[in-house]
């Protein structure tokens, strides 16, 4: 990141970059909270989308209670920049990890995700011995076939250790319905069938005195059936802060409303109908997303297509007789804009097409 290329057009960078838009971002940002508030429903963003530090706080501006993150080091990047409500939606085994949690736990309001008596174990024997006690929601899956217990028998049995063990508490259940990214047709009923099942366990589990006030839900794909959720208390969704090509394809918003393109450049014109860009996995990764023809929408172009990336090249092939000579820059939408997020140490932060600022993506690389 050059200080100079502050204040520049943004067709001058230096390619490939990401820019993001700012008043396409704050739109995004805007619309998912007027839908929660609509609801009266709670909103916690899931941040491993952006893992940015000024994005994260423009959500919380516009009424966010805290973030979901996937990751410990994801939520201390967060912590340290004073954003200390955090839901951890992932299994955290090993003492390495407790022990981070517990040191999270001390600085600020810390939930994570269980679906093991093992992992609540761990984090018992942990947390009790700092005189902590962490809110824990049980994982159920409800039909993404990942992580998750399996039935409410399941979470009986899981709620049962949990409040036997000191240094934990159940605060209630969560799931990810990674399967309302099936079709645009399929995201209410599928979005409706997820809730309603969680309710189902939820109203077991209370049968037998056990305390669920927390039921979380959340992908960018259901919220446009927010409002019809009944019962369901957080909304947590990710990809809507950017948007992306997939999500446009299942119906939220546009490729206008997709706040994070890839620049890119015209480098080679091997053929009168193929163009080479410098942007490859590299730049836009090798996730294709399940509702997309190519890799990538190229803007202004919708009858090309970015048909083949390499790790350092990004092949389009042109249709309708347009040209691209070499030096042509382009803007690209991404499938996934979680993805190639993560490829990036920077983003170019873009308004009127002018750079106004750059952004650290302070989160990136922060696996474990």
């Amino acid at each position: 990141m050059l200080q100079s290329e502050v204040g520049v057009a943004k067709e001058e960078l230096d390619t490939p970059c990401l820019l993001l838009d700012l008043a396409r971002l704050d739109r995004n940002i805007e619309r998912m909270a007027a839908l929660a508030r609509s609801a009266g429903v709670r909103l916690r963003p899931h941040a491993k989308t952006h893992k940015l530090v000024e994005v994260a706080r423009r959500q919380l501006g516009a009424g966010s209670d805290g973030l979901t993150v996937a990751k410990l080091g994801e939520a201390e990047v967060f912590a340290e920049n004073g954003i200390d409500n955090l839901f951890i939606a992932y299994p955290l085994w090993g003492e390495p990890k407790w022990r981070r949690l517990c040191r999270l736990a001390e600085q600020g309001e810390v939930r994570i995700a269980v679906d093991s008596e093992e992992v609540c174990r761990g984090i018992s024997a942990m947390s009790s011995q700092r005189g902590l006690t962490i809110p824990v929601r049980i994982e159920l899956d409800t039909g993404f076939g990942r992580c998750g217990v399996q039935d409410a028998g399941q979470a009986g049995r899981l709620a049962e250790v949990i409040t036997r063990l000191p240094g934990v508490r159940l605060v209630g259940l969560m799931s990810f319905a990674g399967q309302t990214y099936d079709s645009p047709e399929g995201v209410r009923v599928a979005a409706s069938a997820d809730a309603a099942r969680l309710l189902e366990v939820a109203e077991a589990l209370r049968e037998r005195d056990f305390e669920i006030a927390e039921i979380s839900v959340g992908s960018t794909p259901s919220a446009a059936h927010l409002g019809k959720l009944a019962g369901v208390t957080e909304f947590r969704p990710g990809t809507y802060v950017f948007s992306d090509r997939e999500q446009a394809a299942l119906g939220w918003g546009t490729l206008d409303d997709c706040a994070l393109r890839v620049l890119a450049t015209v480098v080679s014109r091997p053929t009168p109908t193929r163009a080479v860009i410098d942007a490859g996995t590299k730049t836009l990764t090798s996730d294709r997303a399940g509702h997309a023809d190519g890799w990538g929408a190229v803007i202004g172009h919708p009858s090309w297509k970015l048909a083949t990336l390499n790790e350092e090249h990004g092949v389009i092939e042109l249709r309708g007789g347009d040209d691209a000579p070499i030096g042509t820059t382009l803007e690209i939408v991404p499938n996934h804009a979680c993805g190639a997020l993560n490829m990036h140490d920077w983003v170019a932060v873009v308004s009127d097409d002018v750079v106004q600022d750059w952004w650290r993506v302070a989160g990136r690389g922060l696996v474990s």
